[in-house]
């Protein structure tokens, strides 16, 4: 599966960060929730919105806890700095959580690894897509499995992330598909 970002995540453990660096790290946090600035949300969108061209479909990720509210607030700025009446560009919660599963940023820090394809439980909603691409939008992909397992539910779909914590700054290729 092809995943899009706009940076790559920097980690401490590679020695001091940047300001830039620091910056994009205060982001991937930020958007996490509704609670932060406008201007945090329009910063990772105007980031995210030139990898992509409509018509398109942007389908929200779930959170942990099957929360969009974050993730669909950021889809809708990009979409308003990409649709054009000739090339729609529209959010659609297409995919949902039937449970909460372990965030993965906890995870992390515990050293348990990463959540499985399987283990993701998403499930495709009963949202109509009509046939054009189809990007995932999220914060940050890590192993690149949140962004695999929305495929499987939906049947087709590309990453639209802000921070790669992996490999890629513009484009990686992950195993799955």
């Amino acid at each position: 599966m092809t995943i899009l970002t706009a940076h790559k995540y920097p980690s401490a453990r590679n020695g001091p960060l940047s300001h830039a660096e620091k910056e994009t790290r205060r982001l991937c946090y930020a958007i996490k929730s509704t609670s932060s600035s406008l201007c945090d949300f329009h910063t990772a969108a105007a980031a995210m919105a030139p990898l992509i061209s409509g018509p398109c479909w942007l389908v929200p990720i779930p959170s942990s806890t099957g929360n969009t509210d974050a993730n669909t607030q950021l889809a809708s700025m990009i979409a308003r700095l990409v649709s054009t009446p000739e090339a729609p560009v529209q959010v659609v919660k297409a995919i949902a959580r039937t449970q909460g599963i372990a965030s993965q940023c906890e995870r992390h820090k515990h050293a348990l690894g990463a959540i499985s394809r399987e283990d993701h439980n998403f499930v495709r909603t009963g949202k109509y897509l009509t046939l054009r691409q189809t990007y995932f939008v999220d914060n940050v992909t890590t192993s690149g499995h949140t962004l695999e397992a929305a495929r499987m539910a939906l049947g087709c779909g590309t990453g639209l992330v802000f921070a790669d914590a992996a490999s890629g700054y513009t484009q990686r290729q992950a195993s799955f598909f």
